[in-house]
């Protein structure tokens, strides 16, 4: 018998199409089988969020011609289905994940990266002693990738007077200490020369920001420990969310929400610090399976009605002992976006509070004083980043690609191409992003995408398959052998395939705007409308243009298609033999790292 108020969904399943008439439909669940009319089949795939049978019935009945308004008749066929075994259902995925499946944490190293910022580094620091329990953690180092000497200097300055009242000494890793482990990499490791170089040597970047070379020192550095990395311009303070939510959330889709302050006093004002630093507040979890975080977040066993609305797919490939890879927390002030665009795709609730804003949206929008982050716990598959996030290291994580925007997406669909059925968790507070320099956005500037390093990023994520095998040096090679193979093809080749990406891009975006374009209507802002029509327009038009990689933001302005599709197979090329030695500089590395805080090398003096 049917449990008709249980939540169910049509997902994991093979799909052989026999004839105009008849598809074969195979349970990969359970292995079930059934021979369908086609059109049933194409009214199940839009069934693929857990809902009830009414609900999906409801659906089916308003949206598929054949059903011409019979509910009762949708729903009928839906029960026959979940009695066949060919739906997946809600209650099976809660009995999957309800053992806790404890693991016992690997200790900490607390990282900050800072680059030609040295006002921003001794203001983080204070705030580090402040914060105070920084003896926690097994080692403590700042990443410096100052261009400046006169920054490099003041930085190691700023280090050696923290060392003097901390309860934990720093370390500082400066030019002359990133050299140093290039060069002992590269004597132990001869073969893999190009690949370190690739990574780790800034020479090669010219005067790139190298923001995923200073990431990949972290890695080096942390091999076997859980790492937590701190970009400079932020404080050690953990702050509440100014709206909480009870329960957890699991799956991506309009999890992060945003309130907007007028003045700097404003944002100060309605800050409520928590009740622990946020270092401590990453490593509560991070590392930890999804079994034993979902017991310890939810209070209990997850309850089948958590799973309304998820995507089925999504919540079949969890386990119980689904590792916690990476740990991200909001933002407070500046939410460390490249535009303004970002408030485009907001939740409804969130927009209203944009429109409500007593400065009007433009403002609420440009002037880098927001809240944006998750009102509780939120798991999902694919990390992007925060100003502080927690990486377990004691997995087999990627490298970052060294340098341009777009690392985070890369490494996050790199993480979880490798670890099929790892987890990422937002934690439901945030903390202090103020930069002290002036950085100005616009919503007057473009919205459709462009291309770039999250190409590839896309690329991946659309070829994982969770059915591959889980391992996770295995599948490094695989995305390595992949990688030669795209950078072999010829330019006419290359250049079709940008294009292909870069419009499926555009057709999502699209597709995004869309949706909220009808769903924000009812608040009635000319504004609002205007800015989601231009996006629409504008993202028509890039579709309908013939793309080249000349238009990359960043490109030079005399850069030709032939000499980018060049410059794309070196950088291919090298990041394919950087992924390739990447095992052994792990383990290489190390060592070297246990030989530099022994040796106490890298304090500075």
């Amino acid at each position: 018998m049917t449990d008709t108020n249980g939540l169910v969904a049509f997902a994991d399943c093979e799909l052989v199409a026999i004839n105009n008439s008849m598809m074969l439909v195979i349970n990969r669940h359970n292995g079930r089988q059934q021979i369908m009319n086609p059109q049933v089949v194409e009214g199940l795939k839009t069934c693929t969020e857990f809902k009830t049978i009414e609900a999906h019935a409801a659906h089916l009945a308003s949206t598929r011609p054949e059903l011409k308004g019979k509910q009762e008749m949708a729903a009928s066929v839906l029960g026959q289905l979940q009695g066949a075994g060919m739906l997946l259902e809600a209650g099976d995925i809660c009995a999957r994940l309800a053992q806790p499946a404890p693991r016992q944490l690997p200790a900490t190293r607390a990282f900050i990266i800072t680059c030609d910022r040295p006002a921003a580094v001794e203001r983080l620091l204070d705030s580090l002693l402040s914060a105070g329990k920084l003896s926690q953690h097994n080692a403590l180092f700042l990443v410096d990738d100052s261009r400046d000497p006169a920054n490099r200097a003041a930085n190691r300055e700023a280090v050696a007077k923290f060392n003097l009242r901390s309860a934990r000494e720093m370390f500082y890793v400066g030019e002359e200490a990133q050299q140093g482990l290039v060069g002992r990499l590269t004597e132990s490791l001869p073969a893999h020369a190009e690949g370190i170089g690739f990574l780790l040597d800034r020479s090669r970047w010219g005067g790139r920001k190298t923001y995923g070379r200073s990431r990949t020192l972290c890695l080096l550095l942390s091999v076997g420990y859980r790492a937590l990395v701190m970009d400079d311009d932020i404080l050690c303070q953990a702050i509440l969310p100014p709206i909480s939510e009870s329960g957890i959330g699991i799956g991506s889709g309009g999890m992060r929400k945003a309130a907007f302050y007028p003045d700097e006093q404003a944002l100060r004002g309605s800050a409520r610090p928590a009740d622990f630093d946020p270092l401590s507040g990453h490593a509560s979890l991070l590392g930890s399976t999804l079994g034993e975080a979902l017991h310890s977040l939810n209070s209990g066993v997850l309850a089948e009605s958590q799973l309304q609305d998820i995507n089925a797919a999504l919540a079949n490939v969890l386990r119980a002992d689904s590792p916690i890879l990476v740990t991200q927390c909001g933002s407070f002030g500046d939410t460390g976006t490249g535009g303004a665009s970002w408030g485009l795709f907001l939740g409804e609730d969130s927009v209203e509070r944009m429109l409500q804003a007593p400065h009007g949206m433009k403002a609420a929008l440009e002037n880098r004083l927001n809240w944006l982050g998750s009102t509780r716990p939120n798991f999902f598959k694919m990390p992007f980043m925060s100003q502080l996030t927690g990486l377990d290291n004691s997995h087999l994580l990627p490298p970052y690609f060294p340098a341009f925007r777009g690392e985070d997406s890369l490494f996050g669909a790199m993480l979880v191409a490798m670890h099929h059925h790892s987890m990422s968790l937002e934690y439901p507070w945030s903390v202090p992003h103020l930069p002290m320099e002036t950085r100005t956005v616009s919503i007057d500037a473009p919205i459709a995408a462009t291309g770039g390093i999250s190409l590839f990023a896309r690329y991946l994520t659309e070829h994982i398959d969770y059915k591959d095998t889980t391992d996770p040096q295995h599948n490094l090679n695989f995305i390595v052998q992949d990688t030669l193979r795209i950078a072999a093809r010829s330019d006419a080749d290359l250049l079709l395939d940008y294009r292909a990406e870069l419009a499926r891009g555009h057709a999502d975006q699209l597709y995004l705007l869309h949706s909220q374009l009808a769903r924000t209507r009812k608040f009635a802002s000319p504004q609002l409308e205007q800015y989601l029509t231009r996006g629409i327009e504008e993202t028509q038009r890039a579709i309908a243009q013939s793309q080249s990689p000349t238009g990359i933001t960043g490109a030079p302005a005399d850069a030709t298609e032939a000499g980018l599709l060049a410059e794309f197979r070196a950088m291919a090329r090298g990041f394919a033999a950087a992924m390739a030695g990447w095992v052994e500089m792990r383990k290489v590395s190390a060592g070297l790292t246990d030989e530099l805080i022994q040796s106490r090398q890298i304090l500075p003096r």
